[in-house]
């Protein structure tokens, strides 16, 4: 499958069930769509105020799997998890609900002589992200990150 129709295809499948997941109250975190070893694996990551346990990701996939099947996404195996410990901070209810616990980034470039920086999350926008590390205030312009994470090693 081409790149362009994977995006098409979680495009797809997180308009089928994001408003099921909010009926149960779920938020859809993130789809993942992709061919691992011969196969196609649809991985949906869901997550919740309280925490996500398996009757919740149980209850997640009954819903899923039947809007899915019903629409003709084709896929061999389908996982339905909690986004973890590390998850991956991405929208902005992320970094308003993670404000202040300790994060860690990639970065593109070097930045202060290094591609990883960690620290806690202080403030955010559109084009920075703040943190606090050994009591420095360090602002990351959000161009040269490419990824952030929580970071459970604290």
């Amino acid at each position: 499958m081409k790149r362009i129709e994977t995006k098409a295809v979680k495009k797809k499948i997180a308009v089928l069930i994001e408003e099921k997941l909010k009926d149960i109250d779920l938020e859809l975190h993130a789809i993942e769509y992709r061919k691992e070893s011969d196969a196609q694996i649809l991985r949906i990551y869901v997550d919740k105020e309280t925490g996500v346990d398996l009757k919740v990701c149980s209850d997640a996939t009954r819903i899923i799997k039947n809007l899915i099947e019903e629409n003709d996404i084709f896929y061999d195996f389908l996982e339905v998890s909690s986004p973890g410990l590390d998850r991956v901070l991405t929208k902005e209810r992320d970094f308003v609900r993670f404000n202040g616990s300790k994060v860690k980034f990639k970065t593109l470039q070097l930045f202060n002589g290094s591609k990883k920086v960690a620290g806690i999350l202080r403030d955010y926008n559109e084009k920075e992200i703040t943190i606090e590390k050994d009591g420095q205030i360090i602002t990351i312009p959000r161009e040269i990150i490419s990824i952030v994470r929580l970071d459970p090693d604290e």
